[in-house]
């Protein structure tokens, strides 16, 4: 038996939010809003994008001093999710943000994706949005708005005319301010027939893997489980800010609220 819990997401723009991108509207986090038989729509993986980060960066801030990560708490330490590394992103990794196995969390381990011939722990961001392999306790929703899109030219000055330069005036698409995206999340809490508990370590059946080593040796209640979607989902949607791209234009803030 499946036992969930249904939160309420409320995303609300502060500046205006571009829809486009990728013409994949599951792309991901630079795709924020799309449209869905006219709707205009967050995809639930722009969503789980920037959720993701969110709590990259919390792990990160709590736990981590001058890239040395408290005793006790090296396996709180994130993935980056992705099959190749960039070499800023090898720098975050080299710098001790971030984990040494060669991209995302997967299950199980394998020498060729994980290498060293090791295995690793399940970070905290994948036991909760998923890994490579397993599922997570997090089903990220997409988000849907009643408002109509609005249109915007964009253009490039030519430096020696002082105009327009030629075929540059073109239009794109944007949500206005004010717009409201609503949807559900939903948090598996357990799910009794694979023995699984959010707050808990999974009971997996694989060796190739050191499993939820982060949660090693707990066991939550109730009241444990609120605190828990507290802290890494309720609290790490609010703190999310602002999201797609074309920031440095004006674009991108919001306020999110969950319920």
């Amino acid at each position: 038996m499946l036992k969930e819990k249904i939160l309420k997401v409320q995303l609300r723009t502060k500046e205006p939010l571009r829809i486009g991108g990728k013409k994949d509207p599951l792309s991901g986090a630079d795709n924020p809003v799309t449209k869905i038989g006219g709707k205009l729509v967050v995809p639930g993986s722009s969503l789980k994008g920037v959720l993701r980060n969110a709590l990259e960066q919390y792990l990160i801030d709590t736990y981590c001093q001058n890239g040395r990560w408290k005793d006790g708490y090296e396996h709180f330490k994130p993935c980056i999710p992705g099959a190749e590394l960039s070499e800023d992103e090898k720098k975050l990794v080299s710098a001790g943000k971030y984990r040494d196995q060669n991209g995302t969390c997967r299950y199980p381990c394998t020498d060729r994706s994980c290498g060293n011939n090791r295995s690793h722990s399940i970070c905290p961001v994948c036991y909760l949005l998923g890994s490579m392999g397993l599922n997570g306790f997090v089903k990220a929703p997409f988000l849907y708005a009643d408002t109509t899109a609005t249109e915007l030219y964009s253009s490039r000055m030519d430096r020696a005319t002082k105009t327009i330069a030629h075929g540059t005036n073109r239009p794109y698409e944007l949500v206005p301010d004010g717009t409201v995206f609503e949807g559900t999340l939903t948090v598996l809490l357990e799910d009794t027939v694979l023995g699984w508990k959010l707050g808990e370590p999974r009971n997996l059946g694989e060796t190739r893997t050191l499993g939820d080593k982060w949660l090693e040796g707990k066991k939550v209640d109730e009241k444990a489980q609120e605190d828990f979607i507290k802290t890494y989902i309720t609290d790490r949607l609010k703190a999310i800010k602002v999201i797609g791209g074309y920031k440095s234009k004006g674009f991108g803030a919001v306020e999110i609220s969950v319920s």
